[in-house]
């Protein structure tokens, strides 16, 4: 998870607040940093001895605050937490904005991220309690005019190590991640375990129809001109898509497309962008693209697209997921998943639910008042989701009104 790629041109904080004490606990010292680049150090250390999210790795983090958080008003808040050593032995990205009058602290990428959590060495994660965390939470929301701490997707549990955060109050999240967890073995064991018998079956015959193309084969992005050339077919297909079903394009948000082209491109010669691109490929066109974001145990996926040609009746998209699990197992990767949200056809290799949580924490008086209402708006969006004729209804309001203005809100917003 480690990487250089840091920007610092995002509006700091406060460079450097005050310690606050998490308790008499391991961790003594408490840092408030303004800017990624100075959490930078701190940061690389632990992704190489911690854990968090292939979501904290710090060049994706870094490219999402660059083209989108600034640009929509979000500062960078990391609070780093150090041992009697000096040593980092946790570090917690927020990206604070507007909400109406309530400043709200959030994991950094918010939608973009299926997963939130910090980044903890493990005998730190079993040390600090919920209270403890509560406590400094509250000492960094005076220190930088914080209302509520907003903190969705998170994992109660990762790669065994319980997530501290998920001891504060919450509720399970609107949308969750079902996963698989790769079984010890080779790439076949991986595949054996990850698909049933007949579902690897019908892709193999599937496969062999596309195979029929010139030049058809799978790929991962291996140099910028590649990850540009995929990502421009996923961003034309995904934009078609969108049309077709008279919605507005969320990936031609302002920021999005640069945040993922700096995702894609940078580090990509290295062997480990922000965002990979694997895609299945012919002469004639891009058929399928997934991109997702990958750390030394895991893939999890952000986005994926296949072609409207002909050549989308052989099910490009499962026939591109066999090989991302495949090439997944290959590089001793752990574990797989499909992101947010419920779609039928991820359960064909995913079916471990990560059980996420979400926190409404206010911090403030004028929090307090707050969260009700961003409570109330939380629970009527489980409520549409939940019911599949309430869901409907709001698709068909959304066509409407987006018939109508030609536009309409962001489709994740139910």
């Amino acid at each position: 998870m480690s990487d250089d790629r840091v920007s610092d041109d995002a509006p700091a904080g406060s460079p450097a607040a005050p310690p606050a004490a998490v308790g008499a606990g391991p961790v003594p010292r408490i840092e408030i940093v303004g800017d990624l680049a100075a959490a930078a150090p701190a940061w690389r250390e632990l992704a190489e001895q911690g854990l968090g999210t292939p979501f904290q790795r710090l060049d994706w983090v870094s490219a999402w605050q660059r083209h989108v958080g600034t640009p929509a008003g979000m500062r960078p808040v990391v609070v780093i937490g150090r041992n009697a050593r000096g040593a980092p032995a946790f570090l917690w990205p927020f990206a604070v904005g507007r909400a109406g009058p309530l400043a709200v602290a959030r994991f950094p990428g918010c939608n973009h991220a299926g997963f939130g959590m910090g980044v903890w060495r493990p005998e730190a994660a079993a040390a600090v309690t919920a209270e403890e965390v509560a406590r400094t939470l509250a000492a960094v929301a005076r220190a930088e005019k914080i209302d509520v701490f907003s903190l969705e997707r998170q994992p109660r549990r990762w790669h065994g190590m319980d997530n501290p955060f998920a001891g504060l109050p919450t509720t399970p999240s609107i949308d969750d991640v079902v996963g698989a967890t790769f079984p010890p073995g080779d790439v076949e064991a991986v595949l054996a375990a990850v698909m049933t018998r007949d579902m690897r079956s019908r892709l193999r015959n599937k496969e062999r129809k596309l195979a029929k193309l010139p030049g058809y084969r799978y790929l991962r992005a291996g140099d910028a001109a590649e990850a540009e050339r995929l990502l421009t077919a996923f961003l034309a297909q995904k934009a078609a898509q969108f049309a077709a079903q008279n919605l507005p394009d969320v990936f031609a948000e302002p920021g999005v497309t640069d945040f993922l082209r700096t995702a894609c491109r940078e580090g990509v010669g290295e062997g480990m962008p922000a965002i990979e691109l694997h895609a299945l490929v012919c002469d004639a066109e891009v058929i399928a693209v997934m991109g997702g974001v990958a750390d030394r145990r895991g893939f999890s996926c952000m986005f994926n697209a296949y072609t409207a040609s002909e050549n989308g009746r052989w099910s490009p998209g499962l026939v591109l997921i066999t090989h991302i699990v495949a090439d997944c197992a290959a590089r001793g990767l752990t574990g797989f998943d499909l992101g947010p949200g419920a779609a039928s056809y991820k359960t064909f290799f995913c079916r471990e639910p990560a059980g996420l949580v979400d926190t409404l924490l206010p911090v403030s008086a004028k929090g307090r008042a707050g969260v009700a209402v961003l409570t109330g708006l939380r629970a009527a969006k489980r409520r549409i989701k939940a019911s599949p004729r309430l869901l409907a209804l709001v698709q068909r309001l959304r066509r409407a009104a987006g018939r109508s203005s030609g536009s309409s809100p962001d489709p994740s917003s139910a």
